[in-house]
């Protein structure tokens, strides 16, 4: 089975199929008819959001997304932990809104990087049921706008002062491709060492989306930008022009 995943990996990865096994070659035909039924699923969803079929929800307070177009570690994580953190110390309570893959690990890491401080992590698939189990127990407080949010986030120094138990935000943890839940801020990570692969969707390629998609982002956050020498040239892809684009250090990575 390893063998296979790592197989799958470097098709999606690799451009020169002349260096290919039999075991790669054989494969190819498979993950090509998947992948094209996995993009026509794909269409027919986001078509039915875009008609008002699905409708979407909206919380209460300001959520910012932070997801990415392909699988694999982009640093989603870690950047939502630090988007929390730096709220926190801005005196607004976060909430972190986590599906809980790969048996709740990133979920438990959260939970033990911010236990005892004012960050909440919410874990379960419905984010908006989860957030609303949240704003049950804790209560919410809307910022946008209020002159309170604009002194605060002039002074950090004031957070210790005005520190609330109630939520006033939401970070959407892998959040790029949940569509029921509206958000104020896109934030998408780029794994700077394998950013694109083949440009293929799943599972021929990496792309959870069509590379198009990207221009939903308000930012793009490139993740291990210190161990590559083409960022510049990344940034200046005609997909990230209509984004800022932030070269993330790896101090804020796990």
């Amino acid at each position: 089975m390893e063998k296979l995943k790592q197989a799958v990996k470097e098709i999606a990865y690799y451009r020169h199929q002349a260096k290919f096994s039999k075991l790669h070659l054989s494969l190819i035909p498979f993950l090509s008819l998947s992948s094209s039924l996995y993009g026509a699923l794909l269409y027919t969803r986001q078509s039915l959001y875009r008609s008002g079929f699905f409708s979407k929800n909206r919380l209460p307070v300001p959520v910012i997304s932070v997801g990415n177009l392909t699988w694999g570690g982009n640093g989603k994580t870690p950047m939502a932990e630090f988007i929390a953190k730096r709220l926190a110390d801005y005196g607004i309570s976060p909430l972190i809104l986590t599906r809980g893959y790969a048996g709740g690990d990133e979920a438990k890491m959260l939970k033990r990087h911010l236990l005892g401080g004012p960050v909440k992590v919410g874990v379960g698939a419905n984010r908006v049921a989860t957030a609303n189990l949240f704003f049950g127990k804790y209560g919410y407080v809307d910022y946008r706008g209020s002159k309170f949010f604009e002194r605060t986030y002039l002074d950090p120094k004031m957070g210790s002062h005005v520190g609330s138990q109630k939520i006033g935000a939401a970070v959407l943890d892998d959040g790029m491709q949940h569509w029921s839940l509206c958000r104020d801020l896109e934030i998408v990570m780029i794994n700077g060492l394998m950013p694109w692969g083949n440009c293929k969707l799943l599972p021929l390629g990496p792309l959870r989306e069509p590379l198009i998609a990207i221009k939903r982002a308000n930012i793009a956050v490139v993740h291990h930008a210190d161990l590559v020498d083409y960022v510049k040239e990344l940034t200046k892809s005609s997909c990230l022009k209509s984004c800022r684009c932030w070269n993330k250090s790896s101090k804020i990575s796990s």
